[in-house]
């Protein structure tokens, strides 16, 4: 927990840099205790760019402040680095800085600390270690619900909806989609890729459950561009089938690494379970 036990603590917030047409939106909650009881209390305010704002006041005489909760929304349309302020009657201190892509969030919460929200509404988890100069470790994201493409029009490539990871321009990441699908018809192949920003290196490898019970293996360096799903190499995977997209990418635009699926035929609805779940990872 973060206690403010002086009429001069305080916690504040800025960011990085100036915003690009929205500043950030912060919010707090906190109960002041003294002597005579417990009172609630919370605040509202909007980011500055590089100026400290005051997300939690300093308590009064004989009070100690609580923070329960802290919560910075970006809802600029670029990244903005959010850095949270312990400001000791004028000597601040870091209490932790983390970037944020549009739509993300950064919450503290009593008791579990720090973490970053997703614009789908995932906490990015991540193990990390430094070793050299390499950042180690994995986020996963997990689809939550069924996806389904029945497309009146054969072939139509859909965004499946929460399966996805956001990514920012000027970092490479390693990742692999694991996908668990049904087809509505047996015979009824599919179609698989990805969708993202601007790149300047992409190399993505995709595995797909063959008509035969085998594999069917494609690569690839451009977006939106998914396996031959035809009547001699169609996937049947109406029984539940599987397979994977994984590649490595570095990227010139923020934006959001976007997997996609398709039906071979018009109004066959193939389904990508929940539970398919990306593993990616930031490499530099």
């Amino acid at each position: 927990m973060i206690i403010l036990t002086q009429t001069t603590d305080k916690i504040q917030v800025k960011l990085g840099g100036t915003v690009t047409t929205s500043q950030l939106q912060c919010f707090a909650s906190y109960r002041d205790t003294t002597t005579s009881g417990i009172t609630p209390g919370r605040n509202v305010v909007l980011t500055n760019n590089t100026t400290a704002v005051d997300l939690v006041g300093s308590p009064g005489s004989s009070t100690q402040r609580v923070v329960e909760y802290l919560g910075v929304y970006n809802s600029d349309t670029t990244s903005d680095v959010v850095t949270f302020l312990f400001n000791d009657n004028g000597t601040t201190y870091e209490l932790g800085a983390f970037t944020l892509l549009s739509g993300e969030k950064v919450e503290y919460q009593s008791g579990s600390g720090f973490c970053v929200i997703d614009a789908y509404g995932s906490i990015k988890n991540s193990l990390l270690y430094q070793s050299s100069q390499l950042t180690e470790g994995y986020s996963s994201v997990i689809l939550g619900v069924d996806y389904t493409n029945a497309n009146a029009v054969a072939r139509t490539l859909e965004d499946v909806t929460g399966y996805a990871f956001s990514v920012t321009s000027g970092k490479t990441y390693w990742f692999r989609f694991h996908h668990i699908l049904v087809s509505a018809a047996t015979a009824n192949g599919y179609m698989v890729t990805l969708n993202g920003p601007t790149t300047t290196e992409l190399s993505y490898y995709t595995l797909v459950q063959a008509a035969t019970n085998s594999a069917a293996a494609y690569w690839n360096s451009a977006f939106n561009t998914p396996n031959p799903a035809t009547t001699t190499t169609a996937t049947s995977p109406a029984a539940g089938g599987n397979g994977y997209i994984e590649g490595i990418a570095t990227f010139s635009a923020d934006g959001t690494l976007q997997f996609r699926v398709a039906s071979e035929t018009a109004g066959v609805g193939i389904t990508i379970k929940a539970g398919s779940v990306v593993y990616y990872k930031q490499l530099n």
